[in-house]
């Protein structure tokens, strides 16, 4: 018997041949293409269901629209003086912070919106979870949009650049989101940076409002003396003519506050002041010329050699040495700022009533009222208790010092509010996308149509292995039966063919 083109092959292959039995293949192919061709219209309509079902799920896929919007920081000394050149510290946990969130979905009313806004088919969806487990309560809804916001919602930090983004079901609600979030962090920072200047006039109006009622019962007690002793004279004035004397003159209590006395000293603290502070100006004069000849000399070295040359490094410690503040001119110093002080304070002392009576009534505006105008007058009577006098004016002086004080508050406030206007600044503005960012549609049209027809090629060849019937040379092989002989029909269908 000879041997059959199978065994002949297998004996090849053995031989060194290649390892892939092209007949085989060849047999698998074709019954692919027969099964195929069987089935035209299962393969046609594969096809039409999957491209539909593609088109669906393109159309009808919940979108996701993403915002995005950006602040720099700017420096700013009056800000960063008291809290360092870090604005943006701490924006990520502050911006993400469970109360912002839940304040968030308060402010834009994040409850009405999600629930109108939905996509249609999570809309269906939603309908189909409240037939079954019934409504969802605002308690639970909160916690829900809390956890999605968690999700959907990112800050970053690059540098001075805070970058917020988030990504919802509809754009108008994302821009919505993303403006709410960089004003609430810009709210946030500015209670953040503004609370010590109005934490420090809320001292001072406090230190205040106490001076001021310890001022008024000063003067109400003023006010009773100098009634009580009027009660006085009009008393002996009464006595005297009773008794049939001529009254005399009341002698009257004459305070001697008319005109403040001159101090002594302040002419010799003046010359003193005025000889040190020209000795004071030679010493400085003479500092920073030795500064500019030596930075001079570095900086000639430094175009001829490199900067880590011994001469430049040397020059360089030297100009270190010159710029250090020696003792002599920092005692210097300090005893010109002891003498500006006292000069200050006696002139303070001599120009007392004229300085505390418009450091009282002025500016009305700021943390505290105004004097009244009889209190201040009570300072000029003469015929009140000296000692007294002396309580009320002194009280007078330091609530005047205070209202200095809140006035120089007020403006350090306003200073460092028009200083956080500028500190951050929007290089990115808010706005709405009008495209989602996913799902991409070519990408799920071209995803469903090679689905479609992987599947109509697939499902005819399954078919026709479902039906047990031999019709190919490589479903023998499967079978792992020995092949005594490969039979050869003519092609136009005779039973003989004649070699």
């Amino acid at each position: 018997m000879q041997p059959a083109p199978d065994q002949e092959e297998n004996e090849s292959q053995e031989g060194g041949g290649s390892p892939i039995n092209l007949e085989v293949v060849r047999s698998f192919l074709t019954f692919a293409k027969n099964a195929i061709a069987g089935h035209k219209l299962l393969v046609a309509s594969v096809v039409v269901v999957g491209l539909a079902l593609a088109v669906a799920a393109a159309k009808y896929a919940p979108p996701t629209f993403q915002c995005q919007t950006e602040m720099m920081t700017v420096s700013t000394g009056v800000l960063d003086s008291d809290r360092g050149q870090q604005p943006l510290a701490g924006a990520e946990g502050m911006i993400m912070s469970h109360d912002n969130l839940e304040r968030l979905i308060k402010d834009i009313d994040l409850k009405k919106k999600y629930r109108e806004r939905r996509p249609p088919l999570l809309a269906f969806k939603d309908r189909l979870m409240t037939s079954v487990f019934g409504p969802m309560s605002d308690k639970i809804l909160t916690g829900v949009l809390i956890g999605t916001l968690g999700t959907r919602v990112s800050a970053e930090v690059k540098k001075d650049t805070l970058i917020i983004s988030v990504q919802w079901t509809d754009g108008q609600t994302a821009a919505e989101i993303t403006e709410a979030l960089r004003e609430s962090f810009l709210r946030s920072r500015h209670t953040a940076e503004m609370s010590a200047f109005q934490d420090k006039m809320a001292i001072l109006d406090s230190h205040a409002a106490a001076m001021r009622a310890e001022v008024t019962d000063l003067a109400q007690q003023m006010k009773e003396s100098l009634a009580k002793k009027k009660d006085e004279l009009k008393a002996e004035a009464k006595a005297a003519k009773a008794n049939g004397v001529e009254a005399a003159p009341a002698k009257r209590v004459v305070s001697v506050r008319s005109k403040p006395a001159s101090d002594a000293q302040l002419p010799e603290l003046r010359e003193r002041h005025a000889a040190l502070k020209q000795q004071l100006t030679s010493a400085e004069n003479d500092r920073s010329g030795r500064i500019r000849d030596e930075q001079a000399k570095l900086n000639e070295l430094t175009i001829r050699l490199t900067p880590s040359h011994p001469q430049v490094m040397t020059q360089q410690e030297r100009v270190a040495v010159v710029s250090q503040v020696s003792s002599e001119l920092a005692l210097l110093r300090s005893e010109v700022a002891d003498l500006e002080s006292q000069i200050r304070q006696r002139e303070s002392m001599q120009q007392q009533p004229s300085s505390l009576m418009a450091s009282s009534m002025g500016g009305g505006a700021v943390g505290s009222e105004p004097l009244p105008t009889d209190i201040l007058g009570l300072l000029d009577e003469r015929d009140a208790d000296p000692a007294l006098a002396a309580q009320v004016s002194g009280a007078v002086v330091r609530y005047g010092s205070l209202r200095d004080d809140i006035r120089g508050a007020k403006l350090a406030l306003d200073t460092a509010q028009a200083a956080f206007s500028r500190r951050y600044q929007v290089t990115v503005p808010v706005e709405a996308p009008t495209s989602p960012i996913k799902p991409k549609r070519p990408v799920i049209l071209g995803i469903g149509f090679a689905l479609s027809l992987l599947i109509a090629f697939v499902l005819p060849i399954l078919l026709e292995i479902r039906r047990d019937v031999v019709v190919e040379r490589w479903q023998v092989n499967q079978l792992q039966l020995p092949v005594l002989a490969v039979l050869r029909l003519p092609p136009d269908g005779s039973k003989d063919r004649k070699s």
